[in-house]
């Protein structure tokens, strides 16, 4: 049950003329047509722009996710892209180890498959 609390208000002639017409226009009193106007424009038009405001700071974040996974992508191919660079270019392997006749793309498969076993 709701409690109603009697105030007095005094309105532009414009706003009184306005809440006449809303008034006859839904078939209700004067009172309870200005009760649903302010209702309108006090409670739920703010519960809307608070609702526009989270809306756009989620929207802010899910574009700065999206920015810093393609950051991420791009180290994480930088990375990679030095490993095989280093497999390529750095010297032999000692003749005492087993991958020593390996080339440079079969240690960088090693290198991922290795990767892979400790990341999954």
């Amino acid at each position: 049950m709701t409690t109603k609390r009697q105030l007095t208000l005094h309105f532009d002639t414009e706003v009184a003329a306005a809440i006449e017409v809303e008034a006859k226009k839904r078939g209700l009193n004067l009172s309870r047509a200005a009760n649903d106007a302010l209702r309108r424009a006090l409670i739920d038009e703010a519960g809307e722009a608070l609702a526009d405001t989270v809306k756009a700071r989620l929207d802010r974040l899910d574009k700065r996710d999206a920015a810093r996974a393609r950051e991420l992508a791009l180290i994480k191919e930088m990375l990679l892209l030095f490993v095989r660079v280093w497999f390529e270019y750095s010297g032999s392997l000692p003749d005492d180890d087993p991958d020593a006749s390996a080339n440079a793309d079969v240690q960088f498969q090693g290198f991922l498959d290795m990767l892979a076993e400790q990341t999954g």
